[in-house]
């Protein structure tokens, strides 16, 4: 896999914004013919994963707002794709799980996501753990800087999309 340089050096989130584009372009093509979108068949592959999960682990696992976990969760629970079973510690919340409908349907989207994954890893080449392990640390960097207060939030400084040090930014 050859990379080509970016000629406008834009800042590595700009960098990860795009890939993120890229790579939803190209499981929605993939995954056009199949029973689930990629993020529906993320959600299903997270309850997958997790066997029986809150929606608040779910939506932590997912990085997607809890309101929109719960949302995405309502959608799979009409389909009959996953059932509420009780929270084991907490009487206010619930677990989500498959259902043998939801399994059969995860594993019929799982063929056509397997397929651009292992396409996708042999484009990537011998760099796939290294990316594996930056992506991972990128996602820690981004739930951290989250956490963070927010400083001059009514007046944020124009961020140029130029990487620090770089000339001209």
């Amino acid at each position: 896999m050859e990379s080509r340089p970016d000629p406008l050096e834009t800042s590595l989130l700009f960098d990860v914004f795009a890939l993120n584009q890229a790579v939803g372009r190209m499981l929605a093509d993939a995954m056009r013919d199949g029973p689930l979108s990629p993020s529906e068949y993320a959600v299903y592959s997270a309850i997958f994963e997790l066997e029986a999960a809150s929606p608040t682990e779910l939506a932590t696992r997912l990085g997607m707002r809890l309101t929109t976990c719960i949302d995405q969760l309502r959608v799979v629970e009409l389909r009959g794709h996953a059932r509420r079973i009780p929270h084991p510690t907490d009487g206010r919340s619930y677990r989500v799980a498959l259902t043998g409908d939801g399994l059969a349907t995860h594993r019929a989207a799982a063929v056509l996501f397997g397929t651009a994954a292992g396409r996708f890893a042999s484009e990537l080449g011998d760099v796939e753990e290294q990316a594996s392990v930056a992506l991972r640390a990128m996602r820690a960097a981004a739930d951290a800087a989250r956490a963070l207060p927010a400083t001059n939030a009514a007046r944020p400084e124009p961020v140029s999309l130029r990487r620090r040090g770089d000339p001209g930014g």
